[in-house]
């Protein structure tokens, strides 16, 4: 399990941490899968985790991000923050556009909550990339 993944507050060094220990974990529960699959990681306001879901899983290359389904979860977690993760089986672990959009959407639909979404990482052929990381989150 993840241990508590802080966001508050931090400094770049702790918020740097977070994603690291944030990759790690979804490098471990992606890595190797033949579908894409999405999942939704919650954690409070210290970061401690309140829960990680299965949004949606799909085929080789492509999943559904369901914003409503993000934003329920949240909700109905008591969520102060949010991770995304999912996988490219196809090896590359460089977001897509579609990556991107729908990952901006479901932060404008956090953020008028006062929810934060903390990173969306991708995983790949043993290793991720995190979009906040690579300025894709601001």
């Amino acid at each position: 399990a993840v241990a508590a993944v802080g966001h508050h507050g931090m400094d770049g060094h702790a918020q740097a941490e977070a994603v690291d220990q944030a990759g790690a974990y979804f490098l471990r529960l992606l890595d190797g899968q033949r579908t894409e699959q999405l999942y939704q990681l919650c954690v409070d306001g210290k970061g401690k985790v309140l829960s990680c879901r299965v949004l949606s899983q799909g085929q080789a290359d492509m999943t559904v991000l369901s914003l409503r389904q993000a934003v329920e979860n949240a909700l109905l977690s008591g969520a102060s923050g949010v991770f995304l993760a999912h996988n490219h089986p196809s090896g590359v672990a460089l977001p897509s556009r579609a990556d991107v959009q729908a990952t901006v959407q479901v932060r404008d639909a956090l953020k008028r909550l006062d929810i934060r979404l903390i990173d969306h990482i991708i995983v790949a052929d043993g290793d991720y990339v995190s979009m906040a990381s690579s300025g894709l989150l601001r």
